[in-house]
């Protein structure tokens, strides 16, 4: 089947099909557990998949600093630059995966508390796979930068493979033996994946012998640094509803929301393939000096045509959806499925606009979604009476960031094209020399 994918729709239609059967995968275990826990236990199990997000956006900032530099190496020729970078940030990134393990280990408890889990040893399993995810994200990186999306699509099939595999197994087995570790069940699961994708990473090498120069590591660290930032306003704009309704709601009222955020989000996870294209291709025809504006409104385009579609589906067949996806016991969230899809939706569209920009050193996008990120929290922690509140927060939010973007992005469209240069605002690597 992948064979046949591959032939037909090449490199770039591969991975965009390959994660349509990821996402899929990985809904149709949520999907499963939400059904065969109930709300309260569900609460749990998504609190872990939650803390994977997290981690997920963490690594983000290596593979997206791996794969700008990479591809920006590759469309100069430099093929001895790309093996010294690879083999210098996969000693950097080792190095801070263990830092952070350490940090988080020292803080579990503190976690556990905050986040009112039953038991610890279901996070600690998380963290344990964190070098692993880590090293795994350079390795997509190398094959983002390289465009050798089908290398880059096996590893996430081999990360959802894996999860897949291992969770219905040992859910399976929970079930079989009445036995209260379903949660420990649903994170060794995550581990699993995380050990599939790291032995698919591994493939990421070059032939190439690394000179001694590393004179990228100025651009390098600067560049972190700005994705670092964009990164975090990632994890508050899409995981802080889900950690803010665990800790102030009831087990039962945060399952009841983990679902309606697991349906909705499936906007950001639909569209997610096409800024993986974006990035590196933005880059690419940078470097060589050629148009690329057409690509941000052709993806912008879809992103919003297939937003849109989800939030009518969500409007118009909210009960179907929800019942068929969860089952009867979950209809109460029915009536907000559509308003949470909004949300979803405009924070994937500003998605496009952010990662257009940062492609082109471009750097206001990134300091206007950290500041939509620290309101929709503060925003949160004034106004979470009930869900609708907690939806209507982000929504708004989510409206403001799209409307500081839209003229951010004509005006530095307008000045680039008509000046040949960009606007005086825009952050460059030199500035932060």
């Amino acid at each position: 089947m992948l064979k046949k994918l591959y032939t037909k729709f090449g490199e770039a239609g591969f991975l965009f099909a390959s994660t349509v059967l990821v996402n899929l995968g990985n809904y149709a275990i949520n999907l499963l557990l939400g059904r065969f826990l109930g709300p309260q236990d569900f609460a749990e199990a998504n609190i872990l998949a939650t803390l994977v997000l997290v981690l997920s956006f963490t690594a983000l900032g290596f593979q997206l600093t791996t794969a700008k530099f990479i591809a920006e190496f590759k469309a100069k020729e430099e093929d001895f630059k790309i093996a010294t970078f690879l083999l210098w940030i996969r000693k950097k990134s080792l190095a801070f995966s263990f830092i952070l393990l350490a940090t988080l280990l020292i803080c579990i408890h503190f976690i556990n508390g905050y986040l009112n889990m039953q038991r610890s040893i279901p996070v600690l399993i998380l963290f344990l796979g964190i070098p692993l995810y880590i090293h795994m994200s350079v390795s997509r990186g190398f094959f983002q930068g390289m465009s050798k999306f089908k290398d880059l699509a096996f590893t996430y099939l081999a990360e959802m493979l894996g999860r897949l595999i291992f969770t219905i197994v040992l859910i399976y087995l929970v079930f079989k033996f009445d036995l209260p570790w379903a949660s420990e069940a649903v994170a060794l699961g995550f581990l699993a994946s995380f050990i599939f994708s790291f032995f698919i990473g591994r493939k990421a090498k070059v032939q190439n012998t690394a000179s001694k120069s590393q004179d990228f590591l100025k651009p390098v660290f600067q560049f972190f640094m700005i994705i670092g930032l964009y990164e975090l306003s990632q994890i508050m704009i899409n995981n802080s509803d889900v950690v803010i309704v665990k800790h102030f709601f009831e087990n039962y009222e945060a399952g009841l929301y983990a679902s309606l955020a697991l349906i909705g989000r499936v906007v950001f996870f639909a569209t997610w393939t096409i800024v993986t294209l974006l990035f590196p291709k933005v880059i690419e025809k940078e470097k060589k000096g050629e148009r690329h504006i057409h690509l941000f409104w052709i993806s912008l385009s879809v992103v919003g045509f297939i937003g849109s579609g989800i939030v009518l589906s969500c409007f118009l067949m909210d009960e179907f959806i929800v019942n068929i996806l969860f089952g009867s016991s979950y209809l109460s969230i029915a009536p907000l499925l559509w308003k949470y899809a909004v949300a979803t939706t405009l924070f994937s569209c500003a998605n496009v606009f952010v990662y257009y920009h940062m492609s082109l050193n471009n750097y206001i996008p990134v300091f206007i979604s950290l500041a939509a990120g620290s309101l929709q929290i503060i925003g949160l922690y004034i106004f979470h009476q009930n869900i609708l509140e907690v939806i209507n927060v982000q929504i708004i939010v989510m409206s403001l960031l799209i409307l500081a973007l839209i003229p951010y992005h004509m005006i530095t469209s307008y000045r680039s094209l008509h000046h040949n240069k960009p606007i005086k605002k825009a952050l460059k690597l030199e500035e932060y020399a």
